[in-house]
């Protein structure tokens, strides 16, 4: 993905970014809402015709 142009989109609702899938645009918006609902930071590190590759963190709490 070119982050440039995506990047502000990216964890939006119904926001999608190929015709050639199928799909709705809500996995990434309920992903980082799970995320962040639970503390945690989703990020995204992207090069065009190479690959995406997303990161998730938590912090290590002690239950």
């Amino acid at each position: 993905m070119n982050m440039k142009y995506v990047k502000d989109r990216i964890f939006g609702l119904y926001q999608r970014f190929h015709d050639t899938h199928d799909g709705k645009g809500i996995g990434l918006y309920l992903i980082k809402s799970q995320v962040t609902a639970l503390g945690g930071k989703i990020t995204v590190d992207s090069e065009v015709d190479k690959g995406t590759k997303f990161s998730i963190a938590f912090k290590n709490q002690k239950i």
